[in-house]
């Protein structure tokens, strides 16, 4: 009786170890880790002193995409609304496509969609722009589009805000692992606490 007292004792030891090392690996894991980052890194907005369809210069609120050859950008959020230059025209990028190249520059304007939207009807337009290197999040930039009030009642002068610029660094020589679930649960927590 001794022998299996000391068998079961050793297996309970060996299970007890090793639920201790997968709840001790568990709790080491890496964490994201996330950087509040100059958004000019990842998007400059060149001209943002309240854009209406009425008098502005522009055919919407500019974005420029910055970086290197080897930055891509995926846009998301009220995608309706952003569109870029075609062959001297202005194509939404729901028919060109939301990945973008550093380098180019996207407008929002609620003029771009099919169809277009009715000024009154916006009050927020979110955009999300999230920067990838290798196919890997590395930065998310999420802008916010409100419309400015006139006498107390929405108008049809729009400006953009930077709510939130982020960075996703490279953690031991590798690039983070960020899901696009994560990446929305971030976006949903800027949104609903945005900073002032």
């Amino acid at each position: 009786m001794s022998n299996l007292t000391k068998v079961s004792g050793f297996k309970l030891l060996f299970i007890c170890a090793s639920l201790g090392l997968i709840l001790l690996g568990s709790g080491c894991a890496t964490k994201t880790e996330i950087v509040s980052v100059p958004a000019e890194e990842m998007i400059t907005i060149p001209w943002n002193a309240g854009w209406s369809p009425a008098i502005s210069i522009t055919p919407g609120i500019p974005f420029e995409l910055r970086g290197s050859d080897e930055i891509a950008y995926e846009l998301s959020g009220d995608t309706d609304y952003l569109c870029v230059e075609v062959k001297g025209r202005l194509e939404s990028i729901s028919n060109t496509g939301t990945s973008r190249k550093a380098g180019e520059r996207v407008y929002w304007s609620p003029l771009c969609g099919v169809p277009s939207a009715d000024l009154a009807d916006i009050e927020m337009s979110w955009i999300t722009v999230v920067r990838k290197q290798e196919g890997y999040p590395t930065g998310l930039v999420l802008v916010g589009i409100s419309s400015e009030r006139e006498n107390g009642k929405q108008g049809s002068t729009y400006k953009a805000d930077i709510i939130a610029s982020l960075a996703f660094p490279q953690q031991e020589g590798d690039y983070q692992d960020i899901s696009d679930e994560d990446l929305k649960e971030l976006e949903a927590e800027y949104k609903n606490n945005p900073i002032e």
